[in-house]
């Protein structure tokens, strides 16, 4: 199920209302707008925390998409070219079933998508950036859902430096947190507080930041990793409510006041399995050298005792 939503709210970041202004038409309130966000939230509503999808708070008219595909849902910007976030509900059982799973790359065009809205392979050939994914592929769990992830309507312009080292590590943490609390909610996504917003082959918006916001029902807690789509390697860990005032989305407004204003202390080291160990153990001497050392002693010894004797 998937359609459009148009109603509006006010602006928390007065940097959004600038490029909301220079990149107009976006969005307009409608009575239909609450029915198509209803249907969205009854066939994959369980996505969200409280079954709340994300929120923009601009008073700037902007065009969203809504899409359920297998393991995540979707909002998407006819504007943007690209998903404005994509949401999970991560379990302990899916990180293990996903982790049996070899990546098979099938990159497409989103289907569920009218043309004038959709972004095309097209796009992203000879430009520097690569197509990262929101929802990542790693989290999987199904052929289906790994299929739905290389969707471009999951897919957007990001610095490779990011994609393949800073926001890799992002993700092994996110699955890290998963397993080790059995239950999370996750959204991922995207903002353009940028002066200036770059595009790639004239169509496709590249987003100056990327976010994963976390809940984690057992603790009654949630954090957001927040960095630049640059090469810089920065990261920061701050409140929902932090995030709502730098981009103007509520990412969870299905979350208590409480919740949202504080950051939780989320995990900063690599928990990625294909990631070389960067402290290493050093290796174990084998038998073979121990026993060097002991005879190289021996003879050490016995030449001592024997210069002994000669004085």
């Amino acid at each position: 199920m998937s359609g459009y939503q148009r109603f509006s709210h006010k602006s928390l970041s007065q940097s959004l209302v600038v490029i909301a202004l220079s990149l107009l038409p976006l969005w307009a309130h409608s009575s239909s707008s609450l029915d198509y966000r209803k249907q969205h939230l009854n066939q994959c509503g369980n996505t969200y925390a409280n079954q709340q999808s994300p929120q923009p708070l601009s008073n700037q008219p902007i065009e969203i998409y809504y899409l359920c595909l297998n393991g995540f849902a979707v909002g998407y910007s006819s504007l943007s070219k690209t998903a404005l976030w994509s949401a999970e509900y991560l379990t302990r059982a899916r990180i293990e079933k996903a982790s049996e799973l070899s990546r098979v790359d099938n990159f497409h065009e989103e289907s569920q998508l009218p043309n004038r809205l959709k972004g095309y392979l097209a796009d992203y050939r000879n430009v520097p950036y690569d197509r990262g994914h929101l929802a990542p592929n790693a989290d999987m769990s199904t052929l289906e859902s790994q299929y739905d992830s290389f969707s471009l309507a999951n897919i957007v312009p990001q610095n490779p430096v990011n994609n393949r080292s800073t926001w890799r590590d992002i993700e092994s943490r996110t699955r890290y947190l998963a397993i080790k609390h059995n239950r999370i909610y996750v959204v991922t996504g995207v903002a353009f507080i940028s002066n200036r917003v770059k595009k790639i082959n004239n169509n496709i918006l590249v987003p100056s930041h990327l976010y994963k916001a976390i809940y984690i029902p057992s603790l009654q807690q949630a954090g957001v990793y927040f960095a630049p789509n640059d090469d810089s390697q920065r990261v920061e860990i701050i409140s929902l409510d932090e995030l709502a005032v730098r981009i103007g989305v509520d990412a969870m407004p299905g979350l208590s006041g409480k919740v949202q204003k504080t950051a939780m202390t989320l995990p900063i080291d690599d928990y990625s399995s294909t990631t070389e160990n960067k402290n290493p153990k050093k290796s174990e001497p084998d038998n073979q050298q121990i026993l060097l050392v002991l005879v190289n002693l021996v003879l050490t010894i016995f030449e001592w005792i024997i210069s002994l004797f000669k004085s």
